[in-house]
């Protein structure tokens, strides 16, 4: 029995340093295994992975201290998978899909080959879309007609073009795919007198999405974004009450965050001040002083130089 700590092979047998396989014991379960074959991608802020592996058992550590909270979604085309995590058991089969909270401990075992895709998820994305009053580390969505096949098409067709599609789609694309399991899992596992508003927790996450996604255009407005996503200002507006925040204060923060991460990132010490103003969104430069000393009591060049000194 072989068992590899904290990593995985892929294709070529390279150990595979993805943030998303940390924290986990691989067991291979045959006296002469083959090689467990991955191939990874990074797809906005998710990371996608086709699997192919022999018998195999794949312990979660859980508690993943430093390493980032995140959801794996995996749809087993072949094989079978076994989960166990405290106080409860299930069976994946092809077609089935699974949601795994890498923060919690869990172990899968897979007497068979097997052959799955997998899209690992920030906590941030998918937290919104999870069921009322349910722990579990490991949510099981069985194979069925309607809303699960229309998921199931929508993570196959993805994986079929994943390496075809423009990055500047990709962060929309994702936030349907979100939006789909969010509907699934609820209409799964939550009853329906305990169920979210998951079409405007899904139409939130829109709107979330083209924010971040148009945060560097400094004519970016409400009424424009409600025009590309085909709603009314008034229900965009509503669907921002939920964060707490309008849509102009919500954009100007975000932006403040990017350029407090640039001048934090050294890989940014090559760009001007001005320079992270104008990528973060900013048209006007004393705009851009201002509001960043009234949000973080510095100046943007007292920021930078306090971050190189502690570096």
């Amino acid at each position: 029995m072989a068992e590899t700590q904290a990593s995985e092979r892929d294709d070529k047998g390279r150990v595979d340093a993805n943030p998303a396989l940390w924290n986990k014991t691989i067991e291979l379960l045959c006296d002469e295994p083959e090689q467990i074959r991955i191939k990874s991608q990074s797809f906005t802020d998710a990371i996608f992975a086709d699997i192919t592996a022999p018998p195999v058992r794949v312990t979660q550590n859980g508690s993943a201290g430093d390493n980032p909270h995140r959801y794996h979604l995996v749809l087993l085309f072949e094989g079978q998978g076994t989960y166990h995590w405290a106080g409860g058991t299930g069976t994946q089969v092809p077609g089935d899909i699974v949601l795994i909270d890498t923060a919690e401990p869990s172990q899968v075992v897979s007497p068979i080959r097997s052959h799955l895709v997998r899209w690992s998820f920030p906590e941030r994305l998918i937290a919104p879309f999870l069921p009322l009053r349910d722990n579990r580390p490991v949510l099981h969505i069985a194979a069925r007609e309607g809303l699960i096949t229309v998921l199931t098409c929508h993570i196959k067709q993805l994986a079929n073009e994943v390496d075809r599609l423009d990055p500047a789609v990709q962060q929309g694309l994702l936030a349907h795919l979100c939006g789909l399991l969010g509907l699934a899992i609820e209409a799964e596992k939550t009853p329906r007198a305990e169920r979210r508003c998951n079409y405007r927790t899904f139409q939130r996450q829109r709107v979330l999405t083209y924010l971040e996604t148009n945060l560097s255009d400094c004519h970016l407005t409400a009424r424009r974004a409600a025009k590309d996503l085909g709603m009314s200002p008034r229900w965009l507006h509503a669907l921002l009450e939920d964060v707490g925040s309008g849509f102009p204060d919500l954009v100007a923060r975000r932006r403040l965050e990017k350029s407090l991460g640039l001048l934090k990132n050294p890989a940014s010490d090559h760009l001007s001040i001005a320079e992270i103003a104008f990528l973060s969104g900013f048209n006007d430069l004393s705009t851009f002083y201002r509001r960043f000393g009234e949000y973080y009591n510095m100046t943007p060049g007292e920021t930078r130089r306090m971050q190189r000194q502690a570096a």
